[in-house]
C-alpha cells in the first residue's frame, strides 16, 4: 500500500480497518479488531508524516509515533485476554544493528503489510511489529540528537 494514496483518506482508511475484521466475528472481536487496526492506521500516519515533516517538527513527530506505539502496546495484553489469544512481544533479531532510518522504513513496511494482510493477524504478531516501530522512532530521535527535544546544530 502506498501511504500517500490511501492513508490520509478517511473513507479508504476506514474501509481498510473494517476489511481487517475476521469473517464471522463476534461483537467483541469486531470491536477489538476495529480499535486495534484504527490505532495502526494512526501509527502509520505518524510514520509517514515523520518522513515529510519540516525539520523543526521532526522530534515531536517521532515522539508522537513512539508514544502511540507504547499506548497500543499497553492495551494489547487486555485485548488479547478479551479474545482468548496468548500474549507476547518478541523482538526482531538483528534490527538493533541497523541504522535508525532503515529500521523505521522496515518497521513501517512490516506494519503496513500486516494491515493489508488478507488473513487474520494474531495480536502478539502485531505487538512485535508495533514494538519495532516504536523502537525505531526512538532510535531516530537518538541518532539525530533530538531525544531531548532539541535539534542538532547544522
Amino acid at each position: 500500500m502506498d501511504g500517500r494514496t490511501w492513508l490520509f483518506d478517511p473513507a479508504t482508511a476506514h474501509a481498510t480497518v473494517l476489511a481487517h475484521r475476521p469473517a464471522g466475528c463476534t461483537a467483541v472481536e469486531c470491536v477489538v479488531s476495529d480499535a486495534v487496526w484504527a490505532d495502526v492506521v494512526g501509527l502509520l500516519r505518524w510514520a509517514d508524516a515523520g518522513t515529510r515533516v519540516p525539520a523543526p517538527l521532526a522530534a515531536g513527530t517521532w515522539w508522537r509515533l513512539a508514544t502511540g506505539c507504547a499506548a497500543l502496546l499497553r492495551r494489547l495484553p487486555g485485548l488479547c485476554a478479551e479474545l482468548d489469544e496468548p500474549w507476547a512481544v518478541q523482538g526482531l533479531p538483528g534490527e538493533d544493528e541497523r541504522p535508525a532510518a532503515e529500521r523505521l522504513i522496515r518497521a513501517t513496511g512490516r506494519l503496513a503489510g500486516l494491515l493489508s494482510a488478507p488473513a487474520p493477524v494474531p495480536l502478539r504478531r502485531l505487538a512485535s511489529a508495533v514494538d519495532a516501530l516504536g523502537a525505531a522512532a526512538i532510535a531516530v530521535l537518538v541518532e539525530t540528537g533530538c531525544a531531548g527535544g532539541a535539534r542538532p546544530a547544522p
